[in-house]
């Protein structure tokens, strides 16, 4: 009877294993994605949403892909590890003999959600964020709560998007820490575009939103028709797994430390011996390793890859007029050749994987 190895997820790992489907179906496996919808490339998100990239620039369809997979559009909803078996959305069960989780982060439940704010993930509703600004014409007092590098770039690009549309950018930045772990010159560089990009920084946490205004501490209030919360990750990982919200525990090898027939890689995932913050690039890392790691598990075989991720990794981001901000270990660069280079690179993972199509 054909193994199977079912991939949970259309993430970045899992988009290359999808490409290299050959490999499984040479060593004699099945392969099959359970996925919803769309992959939504993060890296080229922000662009989207201020109006520099197409819409569906940042989508791609694992349904199109050439090669010997089984997509079936669905949401697990419970993993069973006793019987290796899978219960979907709608009942159906499916079996497994190999099972890899690529399945992201979703914004932690917070008070803010429950008010109305909007998560700045999944990747899909900053698409449809653009979407409403457009129809008001970016005339529309904004704010993103969480001053980390994912909330600074949404407030750049959603002023930039306002500049586009001929209003005047209403949009304030609010957290406690602006880009935390990164440079002091980062941070200098941030300001300073933020004071150019028309983006008021309050260092201060949003409490409450309510009747159309945030709530920060002392008093202090602001009117708003949009918050965006950039305020902290979860994992997205079905019932039936003993992990919290940093994610499925992982060995070197990106096996669950409970069963080394699961894997788990990319935000769902956090890894034991190497933490990481996270983000996508350390997905696209580890996918040859993950890859072989399946097919070696799923054939019998006891050799194992493992995956050390770098200790310093390039973050580039769009600051929305032109430039990029570009964070290298203790290094701080911005300017249009950093903003062209996030481009190349964005533009080239998502050619890699729409050649095929």
């Amino acid at each position: 009877m054909t193994r199977q190895v079912v991939l949970v997820g259309a993430g970045h790992a899992h988009m290359e294993a999808l490409r290299q489907s050959q490999r499984f179906a040479n060593a004699g496996l099945s392969l099959i994605l359970i996925d919803p919808g769309a992959f939504w490339y993060s890296g080229a998100a922000t662009g989207v949403l201020s109006g520099a990239l197409a819409p569906d620039a940042a989508r791609l369809n694992p349904a199109e892909m050439a090669g010997p997979f089984l997509h079936v559009r669905q949401r697990v909803r419970t993993v069973e590890p006793k019987t290796k078996t899978l219960r979907l959305e709608d009942g159906l069960e499916l079996s497994y003999d190999v099972l890899s989780l690529n399945t992201g982060s979703h914004i932690s439940e917070t008070p803010l959600l429950k008010a109305g704010a909007i998560p700045a993930k999944p990747v899909s509703a900053l698409a449809a964020l653009r979407a409403t600004v457009e129809t008001a014409g970016g005339r529309l007092r904004l704010a993103v709560a969480g001053a980390g590098a994912t909330g600074l770039e949404i407030a750049l690009s959603l002023a930039s998007l306002q500049r586009r549309l001929g209003a005047q950018p209403q949009m304030i930045l609010a957290g406690t820490t602006l880009l935390p772990g990164w440079p002091d010159k980062a941070r200098d560089l941030a300001r300073d575009a933020m004071a150019r990009c028309g983006v008021e920084y309050v260092p201060q946490r949003v409490e409450d939103l309510s009747m159309g205004l945030i709530h920060f501490g002392q008093r202090k209030i602001a009117p708003v028709d949009i918050l965006v919360a950039a305020t902290g990750l979860s994992a997205n990982l079905p019932e039936g797994l003993d992990a919290g919200e940093e994610g499925l525990p992982v060995n070197e090898d990106l096996s669950w430390t409970g069963d080394g027939t699961v894997f788990a890689v990319g935000d769902c995932a956090r890894m034991l011996d190497h933490p990481r913050p996270k983000l996508g690039v350390f997905g696209v890392r580890a996918a040859p390793i993950l890859i072989q790691n399946l097919i070696n598990a799923a054939g019998g075989r006891t050799a194992r890859r493992r995956y050390t991720p770098q200790s310093r990794w390039l973050s580039i981001l769009d600051v929305g007029d032109g430039t990029g901000l570009a964070r290298y270990g203790e290094l701080a660069y911005q300017g249009k050749p950093a903003l062209t280079l996030k481009r190349w690179l964005d533009g080239r993972f998502l050619q890699r994987y729409r050649v095929e199509n």
